[in-house]
């Protein structure tokens, strides 16, 4: 069947790429996270992802003060430095795509809720920073992942292109 050594070689190296498990990231350029930076306040662009949020029909599930808790506890693990001068996270869900996410596999209820990061770090006071996770699922979710991607891409983009 093959003529050389490295024929089968070949052969078998496509073989194996094709056999491997695929890549569980619906974009793989993009790493397990997105951020965005812009200048601002980050009580302004924080209360913007919140109300394009709201403004989308979307309920917040939570709200979780990132820094307050991670400056506080700093002492007790001995971390001179604070990293955050502000960090929130907005916690919501989307009842439509989480719908259509347990339906294809109802293991994917982990993936409530989507979150985004807002925070300005303490080396960097003139800017703010989004960040959201680029979510991974089980084989067969990929196009409503993608929907997950665009609605945080959608509200980051929203919040900050004013």
């Amino acid at each position: 069947m093959f003529k050389s050594k490295s024929s089968t070689l070949l052969f078998l190296i496509a073989l194996m790429v094709l056999l491997a498990p695929t890549q569980r990231h619906v974009f793989a350029n993009e790493g397990p996270f997105v951020s965005k930076s812009v200048k601002g306040d980050f009580a302004e662009i924080f209360a913007g992802v919140k109300d394009v949020i709201i403004g989308k029909g979307i309920n917040i599930a939570h709200t979780l003060g990132s820094a307050k808790m991670l400056n506080r506890t700093a002492p007790t693990f001995n971390i001179k430095k604070n990293v955050f001068l502000n960090a929130d996270i907005v916690e919501f869900c989307s009842a439509k795509i989480s719908h259509e996410l347990v339906a294809i596999d109802p293991a994917n209820i982990v993936l409530c809720p989507f979150t985004i990061s807002v925070y300005v770090l303490t080396d960097d006071p003139e800017n703010v920073h989004l960040t959201y996770r680029i979510p991974t699922a089980n084989k067969g979710s990929e196009i409503v992942v993608g929907k997950i991607v665009q609605l945080l891409k959608d509200i980051v983009a929203e919040a900050t292109d004013w």
